[in-house]
């Protein structure tokens, strides 16, 4: 086959290739495209109005066509009186943060007067996601409280999860819009029945359980009374909501005010992303490229983080992406024309080396990759943070460094940051999600949807019944 002439990269043409907002780099220097195709593409984008319909999104228009909802995740960090829905939503951030805080300061006890220690999380997709991403990053090495999630219906992560717990000290958080996700309410009944057995009645459940539900009659439905209820709305997806209540475990295992940091980084890149001009915007510029690359160059998209704190970022990034773009049929219900949304992978940077990067260097694919490290390390060890940095800088130059006229390439950017702290990783997490919303504008599609999880729900409803 006839050899395909790659792109030159942006920094061959263009001096101002790194660009920072709210403790975050983005290096889009291993880009290819000229300049040329890069003026086009800004063409394109404000053709499509993407940040015009960002700050729509955020005024509250309504944007999932489908349900007729808006898509407010970013009102549940704006400290702003004036946003959507700031009464109820505020409200809620101080219940349910005086609520961790209680669990936190002992205030909060079990049935017969013990501490929490442990609590589990139960829910799944977006309750189960965020909640684990932002526990992952943030967690000291020493805790106070633990925190635990059950997310599938496997009775392997049950029994290792509750066989090292003592249920008179542990919390049980059950997150749920609607309570009609099956593996959700499997486990509910099954963690029910583990505090039965330890001898807790039915009555005292109230001291161990509580529950985040868009359903305001959730908790009494489990015999609980409504302070163990914090509310979610449909006006947030699930892949969006670790910023609110869903948040909750979060908040008890690492403090209110560790929170609270959590979200002001998130709302930093909010207002970046709806102020800041195009060409110094993180997430336009993020989205622009992952357009171009889908529609261009078809490649899949590998976020490699060079950190042990993001490992679980890479599974947030597939939901997030994934469910928001793996659309076919466009916002106006017709067939998309074209490529929507990358397949999404990664692994953690430094293990994956001495595994899948043999095929990234030399395999028969086309790949944009996301390298992210940290400056300062998350620990007291300077020889294993120079040995990890060195590869990540390095391994960064490998990635794309082939033969020019081969047609199978990788294009790379890089995400860094000084430190990672609740800010960073806030606006890092806000940076990905304005990402995955613009991609929606300008692939024409519905990012605040998911039929084929639906089906999929309804069709193991069905089977269900017919096993015995």
């Amino acid at each position: 086959m006839k050899s395909l002439t790659v792109t030159p990269f942006i920094r061959d043409s263009f001096e101002n290739y790194q660009k920072s907002a709210c403790g975050i780099t983005l290096d889009i220097g291993r880009q290819r495209i000229n300049q040329k195709e890069l003026l086009s593409l800004i063409d394109f984008v404000k053709e499509k109005k993407m940040i015009e319909s960002f700050n729509e999104m955020r005024k509250g228009k309504i944007v999932n066509a489908s349900e007729h909802r808006s898509a407010l995740h970013t009102s549940l960090r704006d400290p702003s009186p004036d946003a959507p829905h700031a009464a109820e939503v505020h409200q809620t951030l101080e219940a349910f943060c005086k609520f961790a805080e209680d669990v936190r300061n002992w205030k909060w006890r079990g049935c017969s007067g013990d501490r929490i220690t442990d609590v589990i999380n139960i829910g799944i997709g977006g309750s189960d996601m965020g909640p684990k991403c932002v526990y992952n990053a943030l967690r000291p090495n020493k805790l106070e409280i633990k925190l635990h999630f059950l997310a599938s219906a496997d009775g392997v992560i049950f029994d290792r999860i509750t066989s090292v717990l003592d249920p008179f000290s542990t919390l049980i958080v059950i997150s749920s819009k609607s309570f009609k996700t099956q593996e959700t309410r499997a486990n509910t009944q099954e963690i029910l029945d583990w505090l039965k057995k330890a001898g807790i009645p039915e009555k005292d459940f109230k001291h161990h359980v509580v529950v985040v539900s868009a359903k305001p009659d959730a908790a009494e439905q489990f015999g609980l009374p409504k302070e163990n209820f914090f509310p979610i709305w449909d006006w947030v997806g699930g892949r969006f909501s670790v910023w609110g209540a869903i948040g909750l475990p979060v908040a008890i295992a690492l403090g209110a005010d560790t929170f609270k940091r959590f979200l002001a980084g998130a709302h930093a890149m909010d207002q970046h992303a709806s102020t800041a001009p195009l060409q110094n915007n993180l997430p336009a510029l993020m989205a622009m490229f992952a357009y171009w690359n889908s529609e261009k160059l078809d490649v899949s998209y590998c976020f490699l983080p060079y950190d042990e704190r993001l490992r679980v970022m890479v599974d947030w990034l597939q939901q997030l992406e994934m469910e928001s773009l793996g659309k076919s049929t466009a916002a106006d219900g017709t067939p998309v024309i074209g490529k929507t949304s990358l397949a999404v992978w990664g692994g953690h940077g430094n293990e994956s080396q001495h595994s899948f990067y043999q095929f990234l260097r030399e395999g028969t694919a086309k790949n944009a990759i996301d390298v992210f490290w940290c400056e300062k390390p998350g620990h007291a060890h300077k020889e294993l943070h120079r040995v990890l940095m060195a590869n990540a800088k390095a391994q960064t130059e490998a990635l794309v460094t082939r033969d020019p006229k081969s047609k199978y390439f990788n294009v790379v950017s890089t995400v860094s940051i000084e430190e990672l702290t609740p800010e960073t990783l806030g606006a890092l997490m806000a940076m990905y999600e304005h990402k995955t919303t613009m991609l929606g504008t300008l692939f024409g599609i519905n990012a605040f949807d998911q039929p084929g999880v639906e089906l999929g729900k309804k069709l193991a409803n069905e089977a269900y019944k017919k096993i015995s």
